[in-house]
């Protein structure tokens, strides 16, 4: 299913559901003009004439990106629709069903905070409750025969589910994907989409446990952009952004598959590569220094060149994390004090 220019990618499942729940409100309606018609009940055919032309009205609003107006107006025409078939045709027939899916639809509508929605769950039920009471017991409608009423109001009990289901699916995508957007705030950068210091230093905690147990090398490698102030103090803080998303995004693209990099802190990063002694580690990392030195990055006008100081050490099986990071720390440290642009070990 497309999306249209004009849906916003923060309401594109309100679309979805609206859209999907608008096609089979269209069909429904549609359906039924020419059935009442058939059955002698004109005024109602001519009714679901207007609730298809709502209903179309409903679904384009929300092919423009008005969702809150595409739900109300489909809401509305169940609400409407129900009140004069019911009467009609009879409770027997099942269209006050409709009103059930109403209720978890209502919750896709953005401007309706919690009061509102109990309103009309409430207004929905008393609905159902005064329709039950006019019309269980009133004699049938004549046109109708029993096996018919009975058929009409299976469909009714399908479609009635088949828009719950749909909406309760949704509902539950929604979920999976709120918590999934959750966890990557939790454990991202924010700017550079990295991995952040907190999720790093779980990942690490992780590789010592595989290494101890596999007996295999991994390496860690500090990586610090060199004079990385002056591109804030000369060009301000955009460009020192710029400069960071681009290495990260340079970097990211250099390193194996199963290779983890983080954003560390200011300008500075972490690379863990797993099953890899130093000596592979210098390998890599030498190659995405000279890659780096060698890119031109463009911004404004501006071109810039970006040199970065790698600090390695292989970790060690009896050491903790945080002695294996000291010593990258302090490789990093004489990679700069040695003029920077340098790979140390």
């Amino acid at each position: 299913m497309k999306k249209t220019d004009k849906v916003l990618e923060t309401n594109y499942r309100s679309y979805l559901v609206i859209n999907t729940i608008g096609y089979l409100g269209i069909t429904v309606h549609l359906a039924l003009i020419p059935l009442f018609f058939f059955l002698g009940l004109e005024f109602l055919s001519l009714l679901n004439l207007f609730s298809s032309f709502m209903w179309i009205t409903g679904w384009r609003a929300n092919r423009l990106g008005n969702h809150d107006l595409a739900i109300t107006l489909m809401m509305s025409e169940v609400i409407l629709h129900t009140l004069f078939v019911v009467p009609m045709v009879g409770w027997h027939a099942g269209f006050q069903f409709y009103l059930f899916g109403a209720i978890p639809f209502s919750l896709f509508n953005n401007k309706f905070d919690g009061r509102a929605i109990i309103l009309v769950s409430i207004g929905l039920c008393i609905t159902f409750l005064v329709l039950d009471v006019i019309t269980h017991d009133a004699p049938q409608n004549l046109a109708l025969s029993a096996v018919l009423i009975r058929i009409i109001n299976y469909i009714n009990i399908v479609i009635s589910f088949t828009a719950v289901g749909l909406i309760s699916y949704y509902f539950r995508l929604a979920s999976i994907t709120l918590e999934q957007e959750l966890e990557k705030l939790a454990h991202t950068d924010s700017l550079t989409g990295l991995y952040n210091r907190r999720r790093m230093q779980e990942m690490l905690e992780t590789q010592k446990s595989l290494s101890s147990r596999n007996r295999s090398d991994f390496t860690l490698i500090f990586v610090d952009i060199d004079h990385f102030k002056k591109f804030n103090d000369t060009y301000g803080h955009s460009c020192g952004d710029y400069i960071l998303c681009e290495v990260a995004f340079f970097m990211r693209n250099h390193l194996r598959q199963g290779d983890a990099l983080a954003r560390w802190g200011g300008e500075e990063f972490l690379i863990m590569l797993p099953n890899t002694d130093i000596k592979g580690a210098r390998t890599i990392a030498e190659k995405i220094r000279k890659a780096i030195a060698e890119e031109r990055f463009h911004l404004g006008g501006q071109e810039f060149s970006v040199t970065m100081t790698f600090g390695l050490t292989q970790h060690e099986e009896n050491a903790s994390i945080d002695e294996s990071l000291k010593r990258a720390d302090d490789a990093l440290y004489k990679g700069k004090e040695a003029g920077r642009n340098l790979v140390m070990w």
